[in-house]
């Protein structure tokens, strides 16, 4: 379906010029990259067996009340490929989860059962694209306003930030509109997508796969990112020499990418992963961006905000910038809109479309002061929590994030009540807990939380 493009009127630029006599030429835009923020959930967390064991017993997330995914039900459902057969079996599979998946996922889920019903032995990606068209027209209305908004705004910056903002609108439209572009090669952002791979990789449990992905980063760590050879191929040169010697280290620095990414497709075809289609995507997808071939990328809403911070943090405005981000951040995702999620998942396999529905609600250790805020690894510092709301929160503040979510108010004491049913039927004793785990997590919330609302936890049924 063709897209209404993003028009941003140059007249803008023209009309708000103030300095006629200068130049200004636009430079390529540096590839549109996610920043690297992995928060370690719940595996990482030290002195926490004991709690991961209750995951199996029905907890309910202390931020969002949904029932917490067992970790090692989601390892049994990845190793058993379920999610790259017909979609009645997948279907099955999930029932007893239901409860588990967030609101995002679950609706997601009903809307793939009904979809199924005349065609039970598509497949996840078949039933997905199916709906596609519906859901990119509602995609776009949603996107429409905030990007027009953006225009509205981005015409009261400085002429240069103008030129920069329009290239990146450009490179915008192309990938909502499904057009091949040329991409600048990133090693961050490679590492970042194969990192992220590698992490679904190892919920599955397997140790020669997760041996496979291991041995890829390793050599991916040693690709060279943008050094002062990109910058001085970026520029003109002035003399033939200087000419010369720019197309050399270009051409260096694209050998020793192309050398680096030939080992990771040899171990990617030589084993057990050579049928992993996000792996082999970013793998096609990487070589085509070190030799600058043209190829099709769906639009990404944290790659846009990041590109756009960048423009933005170079604003004196502040106001304006801040302006510009906080539109940008209203633009839908696929964890907060059903559109959102079904166009994105689009572009993945069964498989993964299969991982992303149950991925949110896997099990995790929550530290309730962030490691980063001095927060220590003993069990006094942990709860219990999804992976997408430790996500979410990160490093910041409860207080912060209990402002922000007072539902949770209401979802810590729906844990704390079951919590007090498993101490009370002997559960904790098998796990190797005591009511004390239940004590301190019940005071430090009072003590973490906002001073103008404490968040006071009833244990009065705690034998």
């Amino acid at each position: 379906m063709k897209i209404t493009p993003i028009t941003y009127n140059p007249f803008v630029i023209k009309t708000r010029q103030t300095n006629k006599s200068k130049s200004y030429q636009a430079s390529s835009l540096p590839a549109l990259q996610a920043p690297v923020c992995l928060v370690p959930f719940g595996r990482s967390a030290k002195n926490a067996e004991s709690l991961r064991r209750l995951m199996s017993y029905k907890i309910p997330d202390m931020y969002s009340g949904c029932e917490i995914l067992n970790p090692k039900d989601m390892e049994n459902l990845i190793s058993s490929r379920v999610f790259s057969g017909p979609v009645d079996k997948v279907i099955e599979a999930l029932e007893p989860y239901k409860n588990c998946l967030q609101n995002v996922e679950k609706e997601v889920l009903a809307k793939i059962e009904k979809a199924s019903v005349t065609r039970p032995q598509a497949t996840l990606a078949q039933i997905i694209e199916s709906m596609v068209p519906e859901h990119q027209r509602r995609l776009r209305d949603i996107q429409a306003p905030v990007f027009a908004k953006l225009n509205m705004l981005a015409s009261y910056m400085p002429l240069e930030q103008q030129v920069k903002y329009r290239e990146l609108i450009g490179f915008t439209n192309k990938r909502l509109n499904n057009v091949p572009s040329s991409q600048p090669f990133s090693a961050k952002e490679f590492n970042y997508k194969l990192k992220r791979i590698a992490e679904e990789i190892e919920d599955g449990n397997n140790p020669e796969e997760i041996a496979v992905i291991n041995n890829m980063m390793y050599i991916a760590k040693k690709m060279p990112e943008k050094t002062e050879v990109d910058i001085l191929a970026s520029k003109n040169s002035v003399s033939k020499f200087q000419r010369n010697k720019r197309i050399k280290l270009q051409q260096s620095l694209t050998r020793k990418r192309s050398e680096l990414l030939n080992q990771i497709e040899t171990l990617h075809l030589n084993s057990v992963l050579n049928d992993n289609f996000e792996l082999s995507r970013l793998l096609s997808q990487t070589r085509a961006r070190i030799y600058n071939i043209p190829v099709k990328t769906p639009f990404n809403r944290k790659s846009f905000i990041y590109e756009l911070e960048k423009i933005t943090d170079t604003l004196e405005n502040r106001k304006l910038a801040r302006q510009m981000v906080s539109t940008a951040v209203k633009l839908p995702t696929s964890h907060n809109d059903v559109s959102a999620f079904i166009v994105k998942a689009s572009d993945y396999s069964s498989s993964k479309i299969g991982y992303n529905l149950i991925a949110p609600s896997e099990g995790s250790i929550e530290h309730l002061i962030p490691h980063g805020k001095n927060g220590n690894d003993l069990i006094s510092n942990y709860g219990l929590t999804t992976k997408y709301c430790n996500s979410e929160r990160s490093d910041k503040p409860l207080a912060q994030y209990l402002r922000q979510h007072p539902e949770a108010y209401e979802n810590c004491q729906k844990q704390v009540d079951r919590l007090i049913e498993l101490y009370n039927d002997g559960t904790f004793s098998k796990v190797g807990l005591s009511k004390w785990y239940i004590i301190n997590f019940v005071q430090k919330m009072y003590k973490l939380s906002p001073p103008e609302k404490r968040m006071v936890l009833d244990i009065g049924n705690l034998m």
